[in-house]
Formats: C-alpha cells, sequence, structure tokens
C-alpha cells in the first residue's frame, strides 16, 4: 500500500522549514531560505528539499499528501513593519478620529520624548463618516443615507486609490443592517476593493477595538488573499490533492477561505505550531508543565503551557494596537540568530531587535551582511562548525565574522573578539532568560516546576544556559528541534471560534442567550460541515465572558451544553468569585458587587488524525563511540576556552547519557551541552536536559 504523507510548512522569517511524516511514524525534515520577495518560492523549494532526501518526486510527494498545514509570519511581519495595503475607513458621523485617540496611548515611561502619537494605520483623509445611527438596543434611530455611502466610497476608490476598506459603524454589533448595506454597495460598485465590516469579523462592544481589529483586518486583507490564492495554485499544479490549512493565533487550523475573510486570525501563526507540539509531546511522555522557547532567525517567542493546558488570552495587543483579537499567548521579543549586536550611544552593547533577516542575512553566509549576529557570534565562539552548516550544505565564513566582530565592537570596547563574541551570547541569554520570567515568575508560577521545551534553529546552543539562569532543572530539546513549529502544525485540529456580545445581569431572563448561542453554533457546525467533519468528529465547547459590575476587564467561564435556564446562569454567576481569585489571589472578588455577562464565546474543534511519530527501542550506546572527535570552543558564561568533546546525532542511540561539556552536532542544528548538565535520549530522540 502506497503511503501517505502528512506535510507541515512553518514560514519564519529567515527560513521556511518542513516536515514530513507518514502513516508508520518516519519523518523527515527540512529547510529553505524564506524569500521576502516571493514567499511561495521559499515554500516551494522546501518541498523540493525534503523530497530531494526523501528520494521522492516532489509531484509524488503532494499527491500522496492527505494533509498539508501551513504556518506563516505574512500577517505578524505585515503589522510589525506597517507595511500593508492602503486601507479606507468608513465610520458613524461624529467618530471620526477614535483610532487616532485610542485608549489614550501613553506608555509606561518617564522619557516624555517617547510619548508619541499612535502610528497612522488609516491617513486621516481616507477616515469618512456616514449618517445613520442604532440606539443601544440595536434600534434604528437614522436611517444610513445610502447615496452618502456611495460617494464616500467612489472618493476612497477613485480620489484616494485605497486597495481595501474597513467599516465599523457604531452599535453595528447588535444589528449589522446598516454595515451589511455598505457591504454590498461597495462591493456592487468596486468588486475588486477587499472589504470587512466589524459586525462580521468581530461582533463586540468596545468600539476602539472592533476598529482596531476590522481596520488590521483590511489591512492585511489583499496581501494575504494573493498569497493564500497563489499558494493553492502552485500546490495544485504540482499534484497536491487536499486542500492547504493554515493554523490561526487561536490554535488549530482553519480553511483558505476562512482565511481570505479573517486574514488577522493568521498573526503568530508560526510560534502558535510550536506551542501546539510542545503540548503533544508533553501529553506523550507524560509531562503537565511546561514552558516554551522558540528562537529563529529573527526572534524569540515563549508561552507556558498549565496542566497541558494552553494560555489563551482576549484583547491582544499587536504592536501598540489593542485589537479584540483571542490567541495563544505568545510572547515574542526581538532574539534570534539574525539579530544584530550593536553598540547604543553610550557605547554600552546591545543584541536586536533588528535583524539581519534571511537577505542579507548573518556576515557568515557570505551573502553581503555587514552587521555582527548571534549567528556569527557562534561561529566565533566555536559552537557552529562552519564546515557542518546545515549538514554541510552551506560553507559559513568564520574569518569574516571574526572581522566584523573586531571592526563593530571588539576594537571600540577594547576587548579580544571572543570576549566581545562571548557579551553577545551573554545578553541573548539574559534577555530571553527575562522573556521566560515574564511568562512565569510575572504570572505566579515557579519555573522550577516547569520543563522547558526548547526549539528552533538558534535555541539548542542557549536552552541549558537559559534553564540555569532562572531555576529550571529540565529541558527537553525534541528531535525535530530545528523545525519543531512545523511538526507543531500537525498536532493541532480544526478550530473554529466565533464571540458576540451578549447582556445579562442577574434577575433577566435568558431567551437572547440561547438565541445567540444556538445561531453561533449553528454557523460553527456549517463551517467545520464544509470543511469535512462529519456529526461526532467534531466537539463545541462555549463560554461566557463575566465580571464584576463596575470593574473593566471580564473572565471567560465555561457555560454547560445545551439549552441554558436562568438558574444555571445565576448559578454561574454565584460561583465567580472563587473562579476569579483562583486567577488573579485571594481577597481580590468584588464580591459585593453583581456579576454581569458581557459576551459569549463558542469554539468548535473538528478532530483530525494525527500521524505518531515512531518510537525506538532503548539501546544506550557508549559516549566515546560517536564521537566524531574534539573542538576548541570558548565558553562565554566562564569567558574561557576550551577543548571539548563533539558528538553526532545521527550515530546516537536511545538511552545513551552525554555529560557536559560537550557538543551534539544535527543536521539542522547544534545543541551545547554545559558542564553539570546531563543528556539523555528518549524513544522518540529527543534529549532530556538535567541540571
Amino acid at each position: 500500500m502506497a503511503d501517505s504523507y502528512q506535510i507541515g510548512i512553518d514560514m519564519g522569517g529567515t527560513f521556511t522549514d518542513i516536515v514530513v511524516i507518514n502513516q508508520n511514524g518516519e519523518m523527515w525534515t527540512d529547510k529553505a531560505d524564506t524569500t521576502p520577495r516571493n514567499l511561495i518560492e521559499g515554500l516551494l523549494n522546501s518541498v523540493e528539499n525534503v523530497s530531494g532526501q526523501m528520494g521522492l518526486e516532489s509531484t509524488k510527494l503532494l499527491n500522496q499528501c492527505d494533509r498539508f498545514v501551513h504556518g506563516t509570519t505574512i500577517v505578524t511581519n505585515s503589522i510589525a513593519e506597517l507595511k500593508g495595503a492602503k486601507v479606507g475607513l468608513l465610520v458613524t458621523k461624529g467618530f471620526r478620529d477614535t483610532l487616532r485617540i485610542a485608549r489614550s496611548p501613553r506608555i509606561d515611561n518617564r522619557d516624555h520624548h517617547k510619548q508619541v502619537n499612535m502610528p497612522d494605520l488609516v491617513d486621516r483623509k481616507c477616515i469618512l463618516e456616514v449618517e445613520e445611527r442604532l440606539d443601544k438596543n440595536g434600534r434604528v434611530v437614522v436611517e444610513i443615507n445610502q447615496q452618502q455611502v456611495e460617494k464616500a466610497v467612489e472618493q476612497l476608490v477613485v480620489e484616494q486609490n485605497v486597495e481595501a476598506i474597513a467599516v465599523c459603524l457604531l452599535w453595528s454589533f447588535l444589528n449589522p443592517e446598516h454595515e451589511q448595506q455598505v457591504k454590498q454597495i461597495i462591493e456592487t460598485k468596486y468588486p475588486s476593493v477587499y472589504v470587512t465590516i466589524s459586525s462580521e469579523l468581530y461582533p463586540v462592544m468596545r468600539e476602539y477595538e472592533r476598529m482596531v481589529t476590522t481596520t488590521l483586518n483590511a489591512f492585511t486583507g489583499p496581501k494575504v488573499v494573493r498569497y493564500v490564492d497563489q499558494v493553492q495554485t502552485e500546490l495544485e499544479a504540482k499534484g497536491l490533492k487536499s486542500p492547504v490549512v493554515f493554523i490561526q493565533s487561536f490554535g488549530g487550523s482553519l480553511s483558505a477561505e476562512e482565511v481570505r475573510l479573517a486574514p488577522i486570525t493568521l498573526v503568530d501563526s508560526g510560534p502558535v505550531g510550536g506551542v501546539l507540539g510542545s503540548n503533544y509531546l508533553g501529553n506523550t511522555l507524560g509531562i503537565k508543565n511546561m514552558i516554551t522557547g522558540d528562537m529563529g532567525g529573527t526572534s524569540f517567542d515563549c508561552s507556558v503551557i498549565v496542566n497541558n493546558n494552553l494560555t489563551k488570552t482576549q484583547r491582544v495587543y499587536l504592536r501598540e494596537f489593542l485589537t479584540g483579537l483571542s490567541k495563544i499567548d505568545v510572547t515574542a521579543i526581538g532574539s534570534g540568530g539574525g539579530s544584530i549586536a550593536w553598540l547604543d550611544s553610550r557605547g554600552v552593547p546591545q543584541v536586536g531587535p533588528q535583524s539581519a533577516s534571511s537577505d542579507p542575512g548573518p556576515v557568515c553566509y557570505g551573502r553581503g551582511g555587514d552587521q555582527p549576529t548571534v549567528t556569527d557570534a557562534n561561529v566565533v565562539l566555536g559552537f557552529i562548525d562552519p564546515e557542518y552548516f546545515l549538514g554541510g550544505r552551506r560553507k559559513l565564513e568564520k574569518e569574516r565574522a571574526e572581522e566584523v566582530y573586531y571592526e563593530k565592537l571588539a576594537s571600540k570596547l577594547d576587548m579580544s573578539i571572543m570576549d566581545a563574541a562571548a557579551s553577545a551570547y551573554q545578553l541573548v541569554v539574559a534577555s530571553m532568560s527575562n522573556a521566560v520570567r515574564g511568562v512565569s515568575v510575572e504570572r505566579g508560577y515557579d519555573p522550577s516546576e516547569f520543563t522547558f521545551v526548547a526549539y528552533g534553529g538558534a535555541l539548542p546552543v542557549f536552552a541549558a544556559e537559559i534553564c540555569r539562569e532562572i531555576g529550571i532543572r529540565k529541558a527537553i530539546i525534541p528531535s525535530t528541534s530545528a523545525v519543531f513549529s512545523a511538526q507543531g502544525l500537525l498536532a493541532g485540529d480544526d478550530v473554529r471560534n466565533l464571540v458576540r456580545s451578549c447582556f445579562w445581569k442577574p434577575g433577566q431572563d435568558v431567551e437572547s442567550v440561547n438565541k445567540i448561542l444556538e445561531e453561533m453554533e449553528e454557523q460553527i457546525k456549517a463551517s467545520l460541515y464544509a470543511s469535512g467533519f462529519k456529526e461526532g468528529e467534531y466537539e463545541i465547547q462555549r463560554y461566557g465572558d463575566f465580571k464584576f459590575e463596575g470593574q473593566i476587564f471580564e473572565l471567560p467561564v465555561p457555560i454547560p451544553s445545551g439549552e441554558i435556564s436562568k438558574e444555571t446562569i445565576e448559578e454561574i454567576s454565584n460561583n465567580f468569585a472563587p473562579l476569579y481569585e483562583a486567577e488573579y489571589g485571594p481577597g481580590t472578588a468584588w464580591v459585593h458587587s453583581p456579576v454581569n455577562m458581557l459576551t459569549v464565546r463558542v469554539t468548535g474543534i473538528g478532530h483530525v488524525e494525527k500521524f505518531q511519530p515512531k518510537s525506538f527501542p532503548n539501546n544506550p550506546i557508549n559516549a566515546e563511540d560517536v564521537k566524531k572527535g574534539t573542538r576548541k570552543v570558548y565558553l562565554p558564561m566562564e569567558h574561557k576556552l576550551a577543548e571539548i568533546p563533539v558528538y553526532d546525532d545521527r550515530e546516537i542511540t536511545p538511552g545513551s547519557k552525554f555529560a557536559g561539556p560537550a557538543i551534539i552536532e544535527r543536521t539542522q542544528t547544534t545543541i551545547f551541552i554545559p558542564e553539570g548538565v546531563i543528556a539523555t535520549m528518549d524513544n522518540y530522540r529527543n534529549y532530556l536536559l538535567e541540571l
């Protein structure tokens, strides 16, 4: 019987990673350079690379693929760089400046020079008002002026040349009638213009968050639609028969059609794959509490998993913009392999957030880079063998890396080249450790009670030192660590998530609550059915966002399935205080205040078949038998040169143990085991580090 394959592709800022697994649990992994000017090129190159490694034509691989899951940074980068479509925004008369007023955008910094205005997502000339008004119950007070709408749309498209239009009218989350009329006018007169209306995307109270979310969706929409269409067309032409699905920020995959409607949901798509993969790995190995770390070429992303539950957050910030987006909580900082080491105005060394990216990349790549990066530091220190980068596919220029570290840092700091590179290493360890503290200690968790799951092409060189810095005793380097986020994409189910305003106060009936929940469930079921799921292949979860009356923020609480009674929701309300204090600490509940519900959330999870990675029997081997030799490495935390053993991962078998200091070389990454650390390969070829 012919093999069937599942393919996960994670497109990062520097590399596009691919993982292929068959029904027997055999895995193949590879990388290709991300190609920012033509993203599909990097994706197709990764397919060609891995199929060549498998000894299989890429068309045959794609033809036998049953599931193709894609994670991409296209939305994340577009927002981070503020490079998106030119957007027009239509608002209710009198609310033209909501985006600029924002939430009084002051930051926690005493330097008044840094208290600046919000970036303009939309040129003020492209924000137009239309006459219409609903009251707080969603009843029409002022009918929409259709002639005015037509004139405003013409002004935006013809005079301002916008590519996309966002529509956010006051109270439209209660009654979408006026926004639907505006959408119909735009689609009739200018069908090529991308349109987003808030009542479809995020029908929830709080006008600012709703407007930002809708605007960002329009801002990223045209680019995402072009890319999704290109991915589908190119892969189908090369033999792919299964639909391409995309990982969303909430966790789980979405169909291409749903991504076209809500591209904003792809933000943090790649990093979410790593968190999903970590949880799947934890369930496999019996580990409940994990801190995840992903260091690629551009950034370091971390999250926390408690009792195998992913940490999710609502109303997240994207850059300075407060949105209504719900997503898996991932903290990102600008510390990656391509992060640039530099001196600030005081002559103090810094690393990142600027990155050399994949083009031109680190200096040692020999592609025209002229700034010292973290990867260059690892080459200078001796962690990375210039002759064995990507398994020898790419030769690195160590001498050029040394020259740039001398020119840009060492000569100006009056220190050796090695010490300058070591300083960059130490700064990266410090910044990543602070990020890990942010998702653990600052949220009331003791890092020593967690296992650090370390992945990404660059992190295994730093993982043990991060653990030592913050008191973590155990870490896992997954078998596919260099491309683990791509593997994690395959660990997710299909997920649909809807949110909608739904007011309830003690004493009120629940007829409207049941009506809204039923409508949302039917919408989610229809979406899952359209993606091929049948009855019994999915589950529905329901939540209500409750708060004490007078407070600003809400807390999601599960709502039981089926029709709810007045007594059911009042019981939730009465039991809200203990749930609140479990989250925020004893004594924090406002127990004398009534508990209200503002929003309902419905999540549909379509369960997909996941191929389990192959397990190997224990057959420990003597470390000396797999030693490739020794290498001089400048140990950055001790500032000393040492001759340490280097081992070949391909020759290592489960059960084998290695004591630091040592280096284990994989084809796509390097693992550094410092002194005082023991590394053991498990049955899935993961390394378990014990400090």
